[in-house]
């Protein structure tokens, strides 16, 4: 839309010039005359009316490009916050899995200092048996 209305907004001007330069002499009746060619004769009240429609297109077209550069000023603003929030998420990210991987690491350090029971449990050490007499009863 900024875009259409700049170039509206050229193309009035352009006009309006054009017309300005190709018609300054004077009369009653104006013989309205473009790039050389006449197109219509015009009395003061039909040129008044076709300066306020070029005055009003001049209008709409400026109308046009602040909405257009409004638009995109708008645009810009939501999509830097869009970015703030998506870098703050993958900074919230990035914290979240380093306390996981230190928590893990630490996890791991604790099980390799006090190592876990396997199944099988661990034979107690015997001590050497002492030789003694045989009792009455045999052992």
């Amino acid at each position: 839309m900024l875009f259409l209305g700049l170039v509206l907004l050229a193309a009035t001007g352009t006009l309006t010039g054009l017309l300005i330069a190709g018609n300054l002499g004077g009369g009653p009746d104006y013989t309205v005359a473009l790039l050389g060619h006449d197109l219509i004769t015009m009395n003061s009240l039909s040129i008044f009316c076709a300066g306020l429609a070029l005055a009003l297109v001049g209008c709409l077209s400026l109308l046009m490009a602040g909405e257009g550069a409004a638009l995109r000023r708008r645009k810009a603003v939501r999509l830097r916050e869009a970015r703030n929030e998506a870098d703050a998420a993958v900074a919230e990210r990035d914290a979240l899995a380093a306390r996981v991987e230190r928590q893990q690491v630490e996890r791991q350090r604790t099980e390799d200092d006090h190592p876990t029971r396997t199944s099988s449990p661990e034979m107690p050490l015997q001590q050497p048996r002492k030789h003694r007499a045989p009792h009455a009863f045999g052992s």
